[in-house]
């Protein structure tokens, strides 16, 4: 629906309900791993819209893209970084460059996920009108 401050509440809500046992990993990339692998996960099973994970384009690999009738929301995940950082990786490598000819809302959202707290510890989104 284009909220997307009221999903960032509810996915930090629903992060925070799982305990940290369950995400404890010594390596870097494996934490990350499970944060992307969870998402995923989360996304599957509260929608019936078409997601993507690590979507291959022309200059890079794109974290998540969700597709659905009205929006298009693309995202790129942070462990430990800052939303900016996300936010800029999907300008540079042009994630949103294939839906330039499309009529849905799209949203370029830099999501941050905390080691320390399992949660979302950074989120910022750019909404992009109708093409």
């Amino acid at each position: 629906r284009g909220d997307t401050e009221g999903f960032r509440t509810g996915l930090t809500s629903f992060l925070a309900s799982i305990p940290y046992t369950m995400r404890r990993k010594e390596n870097e990339r494996e934490r990350e791993r499970y944060f992307h692998y969870t998402f995923y996960l989360i996304m599957r099973l509260i929608s019936v819209y078409t997601v993507y994970t690590e979507k291959v384009q022309s200059h890079g690999r794109v974290d998540c893209i969700v597709e659905t009738p009205d929006y298009v929301y693309i995202f790129e995940f942070k462990l430990d970084g800052t939303a900016e950082e996300a936010l800029s990786q999907i300008e540079e490598k042009g994630y949103a460059r294939e839906y330039e000819s499309d009529s849905r809302k799209l949203y370029k959202i830099g999501a941050v996920f905390s080691s320390e707290t399992g949660t979302i510890g950074d989120w910022k989104y750019v909404e992009s009108p109708n093409n």
